[in-house]
C-alpha cells in the first residue's frame, strides 16, 4: 500500500509542481531532433519519447482505478499508451494531468482516504494513495529524462 495523502491543498502544490518539470523537460525536448528523442542513450533503456509516453498512460490508468472506487478499473476504461510523437505525447501528458487535478478539485478533500484498489493484483489503495504513487511515479521517471537530455545535449 502507498502512503496516503491526505492533503488535498498539499496534492494540489505537487501536481503544480509536476506541471513546472514537465514544461521545462518539453520545452528541451523540442529542441532535439526525432532521432534524439527516441534515442536510448543506454542500450536496453526507455528513450526520451517513450517514458514520456508512459507518463501520460501512467497517470491515466491510475486515475481509472480511482474513478472506479471502490472496485477496480474495467479493462475497456484503460487507456492506451499514447503514439511515440512529441505532439501527441505533450497533449496526452496535459490530458492526463487536467484529469487528476479536476478529479481533486471536484470531490471534497475527504476523498482522498476513501479505498480503492490497483492494477492486476487490486491491491487495496486509497485515492490519497494512489496520488502518492503518481506523483512518485512522475519523479522516478523524469529524474532518468533529465539525465538522457543532459546527454542528448552533450553536457
Amino acid at each position: 500500500m502507498y502512503p496516503n495523502l491526505t492533503s488535498r491543498g498539499d496534492t494540489l502544490k505537487m501536481l503544480d509542481e509536476m506541471i513546472e518539470t514537465r514544461q521545462k523537460i518539453l520545452d528541451l525536448c523540442g529542441r532535439l531532433t526525432v532521432e534524439q528523442l527516441n534515442d536510448p542513450v543506454y542500450p536496453g533503456t526507455w528513450s526520451v519519447l517513450k517514458n514520456l509516453a508512459h507518463l501520460a498512460s501512467s497517470e491515466l490508468f491510475m486515475m481509472a482505478y480511482i474513478k472506479s472506487r471502490p472496485g477496480p478499473a474495467a479493462k475497456e476504461s484503460l487507456p492506451k499508451e499514447p503514439a511515440q510523437e512529441l505532439a501527441v505525447v505533450r497533449v496526452a501528458l496535459d490530458e492526463a494531468h487536467a484529469d487528476a487535478i479536476a478529479f481533486l478539485k471536484a470531490n471534497p478533500e475527504s476523498v482522498l482516504a476513501e479505498p480503492c484498489v490497483f492494477g492486476r493484483a487490486l491491491v487495496p489503495q486509497t485515492v490519497g494513495g494512489l496520488y502518492f504513487h503518481i506523483i512518485e511515479h512522475e519523479i522516478g521517471h523524469r529524474t532518468f529524462i533529465l539525465h538522457k537530455l543532459a546527454k542528448l545535449q552533450g553536457k
